[in-house]
């Protein structure tokens, strides 16, 4: 019986010692990092592969709706995608050029839908 309470003993000071220090061993790098925004949308460059954006959001309700509308207008193989910073965007990619991708931005603007060119992240 005696073993049995050592053993029992043996194991709750186990656990408790993982419980204390795996919150040390995890914040021993330094707090968690978070991107910015800069990180999740970035400005095309040169030959990078771009994409349109009709927005970010919050709420993915938000995005297909969004999404939505812009089919409604015309604007076809949109996506609803999560970024890397948490949000819901509503993305077309593949746009060939910064060129094609000014006109399309151009032809949104005209129909009352705000499109950013970014960076096509991997």
């Amino acid at each position: 019986m005696e073993a049995n309470v050592s053993r029992a003993r043996v194991s709750l000071a186990m656990v408790v010692a993982a419980a204390l220090l795996y919150p040390l061993v995890v914040m021993a790098g330094g707090s968690p990092h978070f991107p910015s925004r800069g990180e999740c949308a970035q400005h095309p460059r040169g030959n990078d592969k771009i994409e349109a954006v009709f927005g970010r959001f919050r709420d993915r309700a938000a995005a297909v709706q969004t999404r939505r509308r812009a089919l409604s207008l015309g604007f076809q193989e949109l996506d609803v995608e999560r970024d890397g910073c948490g949000y819901a965007k509503v993305v077309l990619h593949g746009v060939p050029s910064l060129a094609v991708g000014q006109e399309l931005t151009a032809e949104a603007a005209h129909v009352g839908l705000r499109v950013m060119l970014e960076r096509e992240l991997p």
